[in-house]
């Protein structure tokens, strides 16, 4: 009697946990999958970042890519630094075309600024972003450090791992944005980085000087109605030169769009 209880006290925790097995094992299998399926989840949900040296440039340079990243999901900051208002003989003077309320006696370049900043927004909304932040830095007070601490915050407090600016040129903005990058590239060599060039298709501009030699000339054919009708925005202020208009002499393209990337 005692050994037939002995083994039925042997054998029955025995068998429970043969048919419980599975059971756990499954409930372990599903909740280290779901810990790995969440943390890939948030890894991977990029969040990208435009830094952009004055209205127009972003649409100019990388609105077909910008309808790209939208119709992907692809979360996106623009953050403009310089409000575009600079004056001289070479630069355009633009046109309140939205009529827009500027207070009376207003500057020329205050005037300009208020006319760039507004298009800039109503961009935006073309591209269907609510997520950006004008600094408005005057024309060609803008510096490197400057763009390199906004990305630095962008990275750090607001979670950016993908970073676009133009490439460097003539323009002292565009160069500012340039260095800023190239300053964020040496600190944080992991993230990603792409830079556009704003006069690719201008011959009598200064050659692009670019982080890497990496390049890609993307097809954007299928995401550039957006970009058009950006581009209208910026030619009706009369901030885009009547012969670049529209997209038919070869100075400025639709698609495709030239893209420097690191990583």
């Amino acid at each position: 009697m005692k050994r037939t209880f002995h083994i039925l006290f042997i054998t029955i925790p025995l068998l429970l946990l043969i048919t419980l097995f599975p059971v756990l094992s499954a409930s372990d299998t599903s909740q280290t999958n779901g810990t790995q399926n969440g943390t890939n989840t948030s890894s991977s949900a990029e969040k990208v970042a435009f830094i952009i040296p004055h209205p127009d440039d972003e649409t100019i340079g990388a609105g077909g890519t910008i309808g790209k990243l939208m119709a992907n999901g692809t979360k996106i900051h623009f953050e403009l630094m310089a409000s575009g208002d600079g004056q001289g003989a070479t630069l355009l003077n633009v046109t309140n075309y939205y009529k827009i309320d500027i207070p009376a006696n207003s500057s020329s370049s205050y005037t300009k600024k208020l006319i760039r900043e507004d298009s800039f927004k109503r961009v935006m909304t073309i591209y269907g972003c609510d997520d950006y932040n004008i600094q408005g830095y005057d024309d060609g007070t803008l510096t490197a450090a400057e763009v390199f601490t906004t990305m630095e915050d962008l990275y750090l407090n607001q979670g950016c791992t993908v970073f676009y600016t133009v490439t460097g040129d003539g323009n002292s903005d565009h160069m500012a944005c340039y260095q800023g990058m190239l300053m964020m590239e040496m600190k944080y060599p992991n993230l990603e980085y792409r830079e556009f060039p704003i006069y690719y298709y201008h011959a009598s501009r200064p050659a692009s000087l670019a982080l890497t030699n990496n390049t890609t000339d993307e097809d954007v054919s299928q995401y550039t109605s957006k970009k058009l009708s950006a581009f209208q925005v910026y030619y009706n202020i009369n901030t885009i030169h009547k012969i670049f208009y529209p997209y038919s002499d070869g100075l400025y393209s639709s698609s495709p769009e030239r893209m420097y990337y690191i990583n």
